[in-house]
Order: structure tokens, then C-alpha cells, then sequence
């Protein structure tokens, strides 16, 4: 059953980029991502204050700032920088530097928490950047992405890599539900003031393509593989990080195959590189990585 329930999550969340990539041929990145995590933080405060009243409360004065804090970093600045690359980036490059994020999280704790770095850690993260870079030549060569954006990909990685390590120092004595269902509902709000100020460049298209990419991205991505990557932390936290290594290699064979990109000899190598510098970078201990919804 746990097989199963990691296959699945790893799939699911791997997905993401490539449906991300299809609705944005239907709407504007940031309004897409302002319906996709508004809605999707509603049917988590629903599920949490209405199906499960009385067990959770609401965040209130420093808890509720600092909840604020996390929904800036961990949804709008990290998925605003991610919807921004995935229109000058391809999903497979997207997919593979997005699961770099432990080992900036790594990095960032051992800068703000003082927590010194292990020999195996310092070669596991040489070797994925190094995997990085195999994998984004060939992309920046054939203009399948652009130094802007990759750029802009690391600072949304660099934001929800902060805001893992933020959540990590605070100790905030709330609920994981709660925080995430607020941090989303927030994070979705955020975007309104983006999505106006770029009015001139916004569009809609309420079309199958439209709803077929924001329902999948609400319900699968957003809702069923968090609730299945809770139950895997809540059995085994570092066999539950695991599965995050497999989805660089789902991410590129989903962007194969749905949207049609090329997978070249530097990809696969890149990639084998950034999953040995990932298993060499874990840390044995129990270690709680954020995700969002």
C-alpha cells in the first residue's frame, strides 16, 4: 500500500509543470495561479473548519503575521517565479530544478540555523548543480530556455526553500493543516494585485484546455498528492523524501510525452547527476520538507 501511495504522489506531483504548461495556453499564468490556489486554500479551510470543527483554530496576531510570511515565500514569490519560468523554460528543465529544493534548504539552514554541513552533503550538492548545468546547456543552446528565465526559476526555489527554513526556526505552535490551508488561501490572494496590475496582458479562455488543466492542477496535484505525501511523512519521513527523488525523471517523461519535448543525451546525464547529488545530500534524520498544495 505505501508503494502504491508513493508511486502515486510521485506522479501526481510531478504532473504539475506540464499541466501548468497547458493552462497557461488557456489563461494568464498569474491569474491561472490566483484561481488554482484560492480555490484550492477555500476547500482546505472548509475541510478544516467545517468537516473537522472545533479541532483546529485560527491563527491569530504573531501567528497569523508569520503565517502571512510563509504564504508570501511558499506560494506567491515561489510559484510566481515558477509560473513566470514555465513561459521561456521547458517543463523537463522546470521539473529537474525544482527538485533541488532540499538541497537549498540544506544550504539555507546551515546559513540562518548555524547547522554545519556534512562532507557528504557538500559533495551531493557539487554534483547536482553540477547536473544543473549539463542539463540547462543544451535548453540555453536551443533556446528551450532562457538565462532570464532559469534565473527567475532559482529565486522561486530560493523563496519556498527560505520559507521551509523560516517555518523550520519559528516553531509555529499550529497545526500543518492549518497552516498550509491558510498560507494557500493567502498565497491565491496575493495574486490579485499582480493580476491587475497586468490587465493589459491578461486573458481568459474558458475552454476544455482551461478546465481540464486548473481542475487537475486543484484536485490531483493540489489536494490528493498533498493529502498522500502527509500520510508518507506521517509513516516515515525519510523514506517519504525518497519519492521526491524520482520526480525529475517523471517530470521530463510527462514532458515527453504530453507536451512533445525532446529528451537528449545531456538531459538524462544532468539528471542522473542531480539524483546521486540528492541521495548523497539526505539527511538520515527525521526532517519535515514542505510542500504546498
Amino acid at each position: 500500500m505505501e508503494l502504491a501511495e508513493g508511486i502515486l504522489f510521485a506522479l501526481l506531483w510531478a504532473s504539475a509543470t506540464a499541466a501548468t504548461k497547458l493552462g497557461i495556453r488557456s489563461a494568464d499564468p498569474y491569474l491561472l495561479s490566483c484561481l488554482r490556489f484560492t480555490a484550492v486554500g477555500i476547500l482546505q479551510l472548509l475541510y478544516v473548519y467545517g468537516i473537522r470543527r472545533g479541532r483546529y483554530t485560527v491563527p491569530a496576531g504573531k501567528q497569523f503575521k508569520q503565517v502571512l510570511i510563509l504564504a508570501l515565500l511558499n506560494i506567491f514569490l515561489y510559484i510566481g517565479g515558477f509560473v513566470t519560468a514555465v513561459k521561456m523554460v521547458s517543463a523537463g528543465l522546470i521539473s529537474l530544478f525544482s527538485a533541488t529544493n532540499p538541497l537549498l534548504i540544506t544550504l539555507f539552514s546551515a546559513i540562518w540555523l548555524h547547522r554545519k554541513l556534512t562532507r557528504a552533503e557538500c559533495i551531493g550538492m557539487a554534483i547536482a548543480f553540477t547536473g544543473l548545468g549539463l542539463a540547462a546547456y543544451p535548453n540555453l543552446r536551443e533556446s528551450h530556455a532562457t538565462a532570464a528565465g532559469i534565473a527567475i526559476l532559482i529565486a522561486g526555489i530560493s523563496a519556498i526553500s527560505a520559507g521551509s527554513v523560516y517555518y523550520a526556526k519559528i516553531q509555529l505552535p499550529v497545526h500543518r493543516l492549518v497552516v498550509n490551508a491558510w498560507q494557500t488561501f493567502l498565497g491565491g490572494l496575493m495574486f490579485i494585485p499582480l493580476v491587475l496590475l497586468n490587465h493589459n496582458n491578461t486573458y481568459l479562455h474558458a475552454d476544455a484546455n482551461f478546465y481540464l488543466s486548473i481542475g487537475w492542477l486543484i484536485v490531483p496535484v493540489s489536494i490528493i498528492s498533498y493529502g498522500l505525501w502527509l500520510n508518507l511523512l506521517s509513516k516515515d519521513t525519510v523514506k517519504a523524501g525518497m519519492w521526491l527523488f524520482i520526480t525529475p525523471m517523471l517530470g521530463y517523461g510527462m514532458a515527453a510525452v504530453v507536451l512533445h519535448e525532446k529528451i537528449t543525451a545531456w538531459a538524462i546525464a544532468g539528471t542522473l547527476l542531480v539524483i546521486t547529488g540528492l541521495w548523497l545530500s539526505r539527511k538520515r534524520k527525521e526532517v519535515v520538507v514542505k510542500m504546498n498544495g
